[in-house]
């Protein structure tokens, strides 16, 4: 998102402002047509959550790396040894303690963290002084999302790390290192509180705030917490409440739900906004969003580095005629928009970061732009369909189970004769549809490695996996280093 610390610096740089300085600020921002800020600091405590938010744009280097390489569904993509050392460890499962993805990535969830924890002391402070609001509800439970958000992420990729849910001061040592039930038993009653004082999907565009945390994003995360703590139960709850909502829903077509246009529809539940318009001026994601620049086609058209390519063993997976296969992967010598694909190296490409040509003529882009401003889809409907098939799976409700599973793959075929609906009535073969359709819905995008780890079946997919070693990541060598021995490395690193 664009930073707003320096509309911080006018407003207190003056005793009155016109609408003017915020009129044209870009979408994911608060600005004086759509939001009543009055006073500089509860400014200072948006800015700050803005920061927060902002740090979730700039993990793209290691999310490709962790979420992505180290799993059966990805392929490095690219020629041999692009990205650099640390990058290229997570094919071979050959990474260390000191390889510069984990600590970036364990770097920038405590940086969404500390900035969760200074806007709530602002706010803390706001309330102390003026009392509770609408507004200061709702940018409390703002925080809440974002510190949540990356516990969810450090305790998924590492387990045990500091919980720290204050602004510590300097003299201070390093907060205790709690286990991961522990810290998501610290978060979850925060942000089931939370839910309540956060906007609908719909409440946001209609707002224009888009790209922040909405009622759903918020279930979500609560969701996929207790869906890693196999508490099926808890998780059909929150499931449940997403799909009561209505909020969301499955009407965007597969092959365009990552199109520009599409941005914040009904299949997203939580995405990363961004934005790139030379001719306005725009830009709201710092240095860019690489997330497409990782994935885009490396050759002709030049749109990318070729990264999080389709292994050969998803594109065998796929049953036959499923049109997702077409939707996902971009081939060598395929024409799209009028071009012909010509491959640098790797001859097959991740299609959901494939930008339409028609975007990239928009605003003054160009082809070099590597669709910086296209907004990752972090958390999509259909990962929580079949979030709520597994858990209701789990819980022996069978028919429950197929019930959601029959509304990805409807969608998923497209009123084509394939797919064949899902009848089983075996606990066991069900649960292995839901795996496979998890795999391929979700293909080359964020679940795939964690989702092997916490089914226990890492090691029969992922070549090099060591049992009691891989299923967490290591904590940075950095931070062992600078906490004088009390946080703990992980196990066999």
């Amino acid at each position: 998102m664009k930073r707003i610390t320096y509309i911080i610096a006018a407003l207190f740089a003056c005793t009155s402002c016109s609408d003017s300085f915020l009129d044209t600020a870009p979408k994911g921002t608060y600005h004086s047509g759509n939001y009543d800020m009055s006073t500089g600091q509860e400014l200072l405590a948006l800015a700050t959550l803005m920061d927060g938010y902002n740090t979730f744009a700039q993990q793209s280097w290691p999310v490709t790396a962790m979420h992505c390489h180290a799993a059966d569904n990805s392929h490095p993509g690219g020629p041999s040894g692009d990205g650099g050392v640390d990058f290229n460890q997570f094919p071979t499962m050959s990474f260390t303690a000191a390889n510069g993805m984990f600590s970036s990535y364990y770097s920038l969830q405590f940086n969404a963290i500390t900035k969760a924890n200074e806007a709530l002391k602002i706010i803390e402070e706001i309330e102390t002084n003026s009392g509770k609001t609408t507004d200061t509800e709702q940018l409390k439970a703002e925080a809440y999302f974002i510190r949540a958000t990356a516990y969810f992420r450090l305790t998924q990729a590492f387990g045990a790390v500091p919980y720290v849910d204050r602004v510590m001061g300097k003299e201070e040592e390093m907060a205790d290192q709690l286990n991961a039930t522990a810290i998501r038993n610290k978060y979850l009653p925060e942000l089931i509180q939370a839910i309540n004082h956060l906007p609908t999907r719909q409440e946001q565009i209609s707002s224009g705030n888009t790209g922040r945390a909405t009622q759903n994003a918020a279930r979500a995360i609560i969701a996929k917490t207790y869906l890693y703590e196999k508490d099926y139960a808890n998780c059909l709850v929150y499931t449940h409440q997403i799909i009561d909502s209505k909020d969301n829903d499955l009407t965007t077509p597969y092959a365009e739900m990552f199109w520009e246009k599409n941005e914040f529809g009904p299949e997203s539940i939580w995405e990363i906004n961004a934005d790139f318009k030379p001719d306005q001026n725009v830009s709201i994601i710092g240095d860019g969003n690489q997330w497409c620049m990782m994935n885009g086609v490396r050759g002709f058209p030049n749109l990318g580095w070729g990264h999080n390519a389709p292994s050969d063993d998803l594109m065998d997976d796929y049953e036959a005629n499923d049109p997702r296969f077409d939707a996902t992967i971009l081939e060598n010598g395929q024409s799209i928009d009028g071009d012909v694909i010509v491959a640098s190296d790797y001859k097959y490409f991740n299609k959901k970061t494939y930008c339409p040509k028609s975007e990239r003529s928009l605003y003054g882009r160009a082809d070099w732009c590597y669709g910086y401003w296209c907004n990752p889809r972090i958390i999509r409907y259909a990962d929580i369909l079949l979030m709520h098939a597994e858990a209701a799976c789990e819980t022996n409700d069978l028919d429950e189970a197929k019930d959601k599973l029959e509304m990805v793959r409807a969608r998923a075929r497209n009123g084509l004769s394939v797919l064949p609906k899902i009848t089983t009535s075996d606990k066991d073969e069900l649960r292995e549809k839901i795996r496979h359709e998890r795999r391929i819905e979700l293909a080359l995008e964020f679940e795939r490695y964690f989702d092997l780890v916490r089914w226990g079946i890492a090691k029969d997919k992922i070549a090099n996996f060591v049992v009691g070693k891989h299923e967490l990541y290591p904590l940075p060598q950095t931070e062992i280093d600078k906490s004088n021995g009390k946080l703990k490395q992980n196990p066999n690193y």
